[in-house]
């Protein structure tokens, strides 16, 4: 294999891992969580996000794109702070509607 290329995959990679590591941290979610949505194992996904190899990691990544709707569906806290709206005003509001 050529150095370019494998610089290029490398990039890639620590690339995906850090998109993974911020969807952990803003969705504030566990690997257990990601593993059940993913079918894959927590020590696969967390092996995967430390970079280390004999990992197919673009499997694993594809994986998690196609699961992420559902992964983020598992998040731990809010992503927008939105005040909350008392019933009264949803009552007022489906009456107006």
């Amino acid at each position: 294999m050529e150095e370019g290329i494998r610089i290029n995959m490398t990039a890639e990679v620590m690339a995906n891992q850090k998109r993974f590591q911020v969807l952990v941290d803003v969705y504030d979610l566990s690997l257990e969580d990601v593993a059940k949505v993913v079918g894959l194992s927590r020590s696969l996904l967390s092996r995967t996000l430390h970079g280390h190899e004999g990992i197919n990691h673009q499997a694993v990544y594809n994986r998690l794109e196609k699961h992420l709707p559902e992964i983020i569906g598992k998040r731990g806290k809010a992503f927008f702070q939105v005040e909350a709206v008392g019933v009264e005003k949803v009552e007022d509001l489906r009456k107006a509607s």
